[in-house]
């Protein structure tokens, strides 16, 4: 068996669900929960056969497909699709877990149709849904009807799964239509906002159940980090990285606590450590990103941003991040292209207009420096940088 996190509990449990499979070799539910196993002690590649396996053999069965799709999203996503469209035609009408799931996987594809023949249902039964509101309220918005948009977000701002992206989403809606302070109130809202859990999904808290110990005191770290507790966050981290010591998650909490402490160097190593095991974590990027620059190494987070916004284009506060690194390492040009791209993103970041109109009026670009100034103090009139810049600009 290839290492993975599973801790000798976790290994115990794979070893029964593997002798299931030996006395039943046809049975799919007996390989479904194989598969489980697998995944709860991270060793996707084994979950993701067992799955398969599972999925052929007890065909009439929404659960196999649904998970053997999740674990395909990142890597095989074409065939993540197929898996998740399956299981949403299976599922019974009360799971809307799996039809959600897909929906959003569309959406976060750009195949706007096909998410809206999947959320037509769960808006039929029931109206005010949350989750797929908020997935629907994001395809008016990439489709320019921040209106219809802002209406859909309603129910979704006071639902504990969905009450921050929800808040995040209406501050764009309420720039593009033009109430650039109402929309830098709610981002500046939404930023402080705790985390929320994923919308309740069955079929994978059955996998959950079974790690969570571990995910347990990931959260109760994460809450206190949050709460700046840190001496107890350290105290649940070390408990839970004595037992796991390469647990994905436990490094990246770590990471952001080391951060929050002003120890950025320990914070690189976490995130590294956790991105050996998660490499495609964008969170884990931006955050070893933020560690670098935290160092003054603006070439060396210029590269881990990049990466990040290769990962996902659209993702307004790495490009931010981007535009910084490369304005304190001195490339001019490249610091202007990427906050351009971050005001495309998010056009109501007060912040970036200001670092914009700094760049621009270094390269003596004054005319379109002082619009983004204007545009700045118009989102957050006490922004300090562009404060700054009015200031230096009327020669005070």
């Amino acid at each position: 068996m290839p290492a993975g996190m599973a801790n000798a509990e976790l290994l115990q449990v794979i070893a029964k669900a593997r002798a299931e499979v030996v006395a039943a070799p046809v049975s799919g539910p007996a390989w479904g929960r194989l598969g489980q196993a697998f995944e709860a002690g991270e060793f996707p590649a084994e979950a993701q056969a067992c799955y398969a396996r599972a999925s052929a053999l007890d065909a009439g069965s929404a659960r196999w497909p649904h998970l053997l799709g999740l674990l395909q999203l990142q890597d095989s996503p074409a065939a993540a699709l197929t898996n998740l469209a399956r299981a949403a035609d299976l599922a019974a009408p009360t799971n809307d877990a799996p039809r959600l799931r897909l929906a959003q996987a569309l959406v976060e594809r750009g195949r706007h149709p096909e998410a809206k023949e999947w959320l037509a249902p769960i808006l039929a039964a029931r109206p005010g849904h949350p989750a797929a509101r908020m997935e629907s309220a994001r395809i008016h918005l990439a489709e320019n009807r921040p209106a219809v948009a802002a209406e859909l977000l309603a129910p979704c701002l006071t639902n504990p799964y969905t009450a921050r992206p929800a808040v995040l989403l209406l501050s764009q809606a309420r720039a593009r239509t033009g109430d650039a302070t109402a929309g830098a109130a709610l981002a500046k809202r939404g930023a402080a906002m705790p985390r929320p859990f994923d919308w309740p999904d069955p079929f994978l808290r059955e996998v959950q159940d079974l790690k969570q110990d571990r995910a347990r005191s990931v959260e109760r770290a994460n809450q206190q980090l949050i709460q700046r507790r840190f001496t107890e966050a350290a105290t649940t981290l070390a408990e839970l990285l004595a037992r796991f010591p390469d647990d994905p998650e436990g490094l990246l909490v770590l990471g952001r606590l080391h951060l929050q402490q002003n120890r950025c160097a320990e914070a690189e190593t976490a995130f590294r450590n956790h991105l050996a095991a998660r490499p495609d974590s964008l969170n884990g990027l931006v955050q070893l990103g933020l560690s670098l620059m935290c160092q003054s190494r603006w070439s060396d987070a210029d590269g881990i941003f990049s990466k990040a916004v290769g990962l996902k284009p659209d993702f307004a506060q790495a490009h931010f991040n981007l535009g910084l690194a490369r304005s304190r390492g001195g490339d001019a040009a490249g610091a202007i292209a990427s906050l351009r791209t971050a005001i495309r993103c998010s056009p109501g970041d007060a912040d970036a207009h200001a670092l914009l109109a700094e760049e621009l009026s270094r390269a003596g670009a004054r005319e379109e420096a002082a619009a983004h100034i204007d545009r700045a103090l118009a989102l957050e009139p006490g922004n300090p940088r562009a404060k700054a810049l009015r200031d230096r600009s009327r020669g005070r």
